[in-house]
């Protein structure tokens, strides 16, 4: 048998960044197959070893505005896909899995690349708050992409019984979690010395519980209800680590708070570096709000990541994140949109050291399950199927 040809659409301009994608791309090659990651000639980028990276425009026409600049940009790496022949095609989104399934039309050698479509997102849970016409036309483009797709595959169990129902399915997508890789240990000195690093952070120099936020900063993921929280748990000392788009914002509502000396910003670390700060946290806050169907069904990377940290977690009263939180028993649950419910159960966990310890060390046996080491089994044989 020749050696499969895959190829990643990766619609991503930070490719360094882009976890997921490379987790999938990684399971290819462990496969043996010639891998080729297609992606934006933006942002940041690594330099691989074991696979191809190609880079294409995403305006073509320099004059065209955005839209019709990606429609045309569309059109052209399709046909550079057609050229590389390949065997399998994985597509990031509906975007990468639409350059796919047009890149088959354009194959000279008649033949077609089995797809992947590799869903990120719940889309329709997106979009329940627009207007009508626009969840049809969403809803009628991801139906057409799942249907003429050979692997359709979402990120959570939730996400697969909702997309199941919404388009009537036979069979129901794959699941594959989003699950980061096993983290290493983090000895007692690495994690004295970040521990150290983010209690310097605070003008209050007392005794501290560290409770932390990590990852982008945004709407939906209760930055300012924690803050509430601050002001009205004095043990409480909170830590945002990581960044968003308007850090001012963010920056100006610390400064007005009254629990200022007690809240402190640590920008974004990397991801080797990020467990010795996860495990420097007494709490993790995973408190995402339920803004949409999307994210009320969301399993978020920084609850796992915290249980790899052996981090302790408040997370939100929602079903991926109750499941993990009340199975592995690593934490507590809270009702997001409740800042009372939200003051309690930090101050039930500050309060009860006994508990904390005991959640960090269920955490031990958790981040052996929840890993992507065990994971990337499922994907694994979902691949070898569109071998033949």
């Amino acid at each position: 048998m020749s050696q499969i040809k895959f190829v990643k659409v990766a619609y991503v301009h930070d490719w360094l960044y882009a976890n997921r994608d490379r987790r999938e791309v990684d399971v290819a090659v462990n496969l043996g197959w010639d891998v080729t990651v297609v992606k934006p000639d933006t942002g940041i980028d690594d330099e691989p070893e074991r696979y191809k990276l190609l880079k294409f425009t995403t305006r073509p026409h320099k004059h065209y505005p955005k839209k019709l600049n990606q429609i045309s940009a569309g059109f052209k790496w399709a046909k550079e896909i057609a050229k590389l022949q390949p065997d399998v095609i994985s597509g990031h989104n509906m975007k990468g899995t639409f350059i796919a399934l047009l890149s088959n039309k354009y194959r000279k050698d008649k033949k077609k690349a089995r797809i992947v479509y590799d869903a990120h997102e719940y889309r329709m849970g997106q979009l329940i708050n627009s207007n009508a016409l626009k969840r049809k036309i969403n809803a009628a483009a991801e139906k057409y992409v799942i249907r003429h797709s050979d692997l359709p595959m979402f990120v959570n169990d939730s996400i697969c019984d909702a997309v199941k129902k919404d388009y009537k399915l036979e069979e129901r997508p794959l699941c594959v979690r989003n699950f980061p890789l096993l983290a290493p240990e983090v000895t007692a000195e690495e994690k004295a010395a970040a521990r150290k690093e983010l209690e310097d952070l605070f003008e209050d120099k007392g005794e501290k519980t560290i409770v932390m936020f990590h990852g982008q900063f945004r709407s939906g993921c209760s930055i300012e209800k924690l803050i509430k929280a601050a002001e009205a748990i004095p043990s409480m000392h909170l830590v945002l680590l990581g960044y968003a788009v308007n850090q001012d914002y963010y920056e100006n509502m610390i400064k007005s708070s009254s629990a200022r000396s007690r809240i402190a910003i640590h920008g974004a670390v990397p991801q080797k570096e990020l467990w010795k700060y996860v495990s420097a946290a007494d709490i993790e806050a995973v408190i995402i709000e339920n803004k949409n169907a999307s994210y009320y069904y969301s399993l978020p990377n920084k609850l796992l990541e915290s249980i790899q940290g052996l981090t302790p977690v408040i997370g939100s009263v929602y079903p991926e994140i109750k499941a993990v939180i009340d199975k592995y028993k690593v934490g507590i649950t809270c009702t997001p949109e409740d800042q009372d419910s939200i003051n309690k159960s930090i101050e039930y966990m500050i309060n009860n050291r006994e508990f904390l310890t005991e959640c960090s060390k269920n955490c031990i046996a958790a981040k052996q399950e929840l890993c992507w080491e065990k994971e990337s089994k499922v994907l694994e044989e979902a691949f070898k199927k569109l071998e033949g």
